[in-house]
This record gives C-alpha cells, structure tokens and sequence, in this order.
C-alpha cells in the first residue's frame, strides 16, 4: 500500500479493497461508520464463507460443539478498508498491512470494524470462482447492485460521493 501513497496528495480519505473478494455490501454504511468513529482506519468484518466446520473443545479434548464457519461466531478481514491518509503514518517498508500496522492502529485504539452479515464470497479457490461463475449463469449474483431498483441503486452511484466529505 505504501506504493500507492504518492497517487494521493489532496486526499485526506481514500478507499482501498482486495480484489479477489465479492459482496452486496453497501459501502457508503462503512464510510458512514469511518466519518462517525473518527478513527484512522475502518474495515469490513464477515463470516468466513468457508465450507470446513469450526470445533469447540473442552477439557480432555471434548467436543462440545461442531458449527460451520458460517454459523460461528467467527469473524474475517472481508477486505474492504476506509482510511485517513495518516494510515501511512503506522506503515513502515515492508510491513504486512493487517499485521503490524493494524496491530499498532488497535493498540491506539485507532481501528474500527463494521459486522456485515450479508452475501460476501472470497475467490480464492477454483471451488469458489465455481461457486460464483454459478451465481451470475443463474442471473442471482447479489453482487450485481447496479442491477438493482430504488434505494440501493442510487446509495451505490453516491458511494463515491461520499468520500469527498
């Protein structure tokens, strides 16, 4: 991320994403959020769309209980980030962003996450690209808001809007 710093003088927010990841999130709910917490750094926060089981052990190697990941209480980076330019301010050359950075930006109590419970896919397997490729041949992907009516629609042509707050 550090290489992108220099494309953004004039800009004291911008918006970053991992590109292999999918959702109908409505992105102006986590630049709303960021602009409320008046935080460094926001991101959003989902269910792993794993298809393994997440097990509960007690003593002696009980088990307590088996859940799917989707059914946990489990939380994941979903990859959507909002941040102040000061976020270059806890990067330091060569560091992972999720690892160090955040880490000092939680320290500081200086990052908020945002639970998103809706459709959010990663593609990161073939099983997943798959799994998604279906979805838009059956014509429901849920990532496909601009096909979308009403409210929806127009909160997505204003997401970009709402960064030049």
């Amino acid at each position: 991320m550090k290489a992108a710093e220099k494309y953004l003088d004039g800009e004291e927010v911008f918006l970053a994403n991992y590109s292999d990841n999918l959702t109908d999130f409505h992105l102006p709910h986590l630049i709303d959020r960021f602009y409320e917490q008046n935080k460094t750094a926001a991101f959003l926060c989902v269910k792993p769309s794993l298809s393994c089981h997440h097990v509960s052990m007690g003593k002696g190697g009980l088990v307590q209980e088996i859940r799917t990941m989707d059914r946990s209480d489990i939380m994941i980076n979903g990859g959507y980030f909002v941040f102040k330019r000061t976020i270059f301010d806890y990067i330091k050359d060569g560091e992972e962003l999720v690892q160090e950075p955040f880490h000092r930006l939680i320290e500081r109590n200086n990052l908020v996450g945002y639970a998103y419970d809706g459709f959010w896919k990663s593609m990161d397997t073939f099983k997943e690209k798959q799994e998604l490729d279906e979805l838009y041949s059956k014509g429901t992907a849920p990532w496909q808001l601009w096909k979308r009516q009403g409210k929806e629609q127009a909160g997505v042509a204003s997401a970009s809007q709402a960064t030049k707050r």
